[in-house]
């Protein structure tokens, strides 16, 4: 692959055990930033995790200079079960905010956020940090708590992520998007969906007019740095055909034609989260 047109699009990911502190026990993670991406004014994280605890008990409440979804998921082949009961702290306030589902956390530029505690977990749960800003900044100075709410006053930052019956086959078996709208008017549209059939995927090649990623990746708990599944995706105007079989993130630039594509073995459920810098999702075929 590494001979080919567009191979510097694709990047194997390798998710590493991290022996931090409490919630960060035992999670399995891997930081991937907009210098790994093309450039993107993108870096996300993606992690398993299954110890309870508050994730950064030095930090406490923090901000960033970007915005940043939070994204809470159960590693399992239903996107509806979740698998633990968390806590996460809004505003300066330390808004407490408990869910035990799925959810989308929207954390706009400067708005503190944290303590993030796991109370509960029942089965390893799946998280992207999505932060859009090619390099992950974190303000350097604690926020401390001050004032108080109703109790309230940042629940719409909390989005409820509504899981959908896909066409099946070895399309999306469920699928979850949001776009800008849903997403605080955030310049991000993101799609996140699950396979377990081969065969080749019904979307025809097309191009955005924004930058996109797609990340690949195991909901197979017990040997998350595989697949589960081999890949064929077409890139370019010449077709290009890469194949892979570990977790891997692709990265297309503007107007960079992708798919078909075509899963060519599954031996267990994957997933793939597309990631695109745009307030909505926009295609043009080829």
């Amino acid at each position: 692959m590494t001979d080919l047109l567009y191979s510097n699009l694709f990047t194997t990911l390798s998710l590493r055990k991290v022996n931090g502190e409490e919630g960060g026990k035992d999670s399995r993670q891997v930081f991937v930033p907009g210098k790994k991406i093309q450039g993107f004014d993108l870096n996300f994280i993606l992690g398993v995790f299954e110890s309870p605890g508050d994730w950064a008990p030095e930090w406490g409440a923090h901000t960033h200079p970007f915005d940043e979804l939070l994204v809470f998921f159960g590693y399992s082949n239903d996107l509806n079960y979740f698998g633990s009961e968390m806590e996460l702290s809004m505003g300066k306030e330390r808004e407490k905010h408990a869910f035990n589902s799925p959810v989308v956390v929207v954390a706009p530029s400067n708005l503190p956020h944290c303590p993030l505690i796991t109370e509960k977990v029942y089965q390893p749960f799946g998280h992207f940090h999505i932060a859009l800003g090619e390099r992950y900044l974190k303000n350097q100075k604690r926020v401390e708590q001050e004032g108080t709410t109703d109790g309230n006053k940042y629940t719409h930052y909390f989005k409820k992520r509504v899981v959908l019956n896909g066409p099946g086959g070895p399309d999306a078996r469920q699928y979850v998007t949001m776009t800008g709208s849903d997403l605080e008017d955030m310049n991000v549209n993101i799609t996140m969906s699950l396979f377990d059939i081969p065969g080749r995927w019904t979307t025809p090649a097309h191009i955005h007019p924004y930058d996109e990623v797609m990340v690949f990746f195991s909901l197979d708990q017990t040997y998350i740095n595989h697949l589960g599944a081999e890949m064929t995706v077409e890139i370019g105007k010449e077709h290009e055909k890469h194949t892979f079989n570990l977790p891997t993130v692709i990265a297309l630039p503007k107007g960079t034609p992708h798919c078909p594509i075509i899963c060519n073995r599954v031996d267990t459920p994957y997933a793939v989260m597309q990631i695109g810098l745009n307030s909505a999702y926009q295609s043009e075929a080829m």
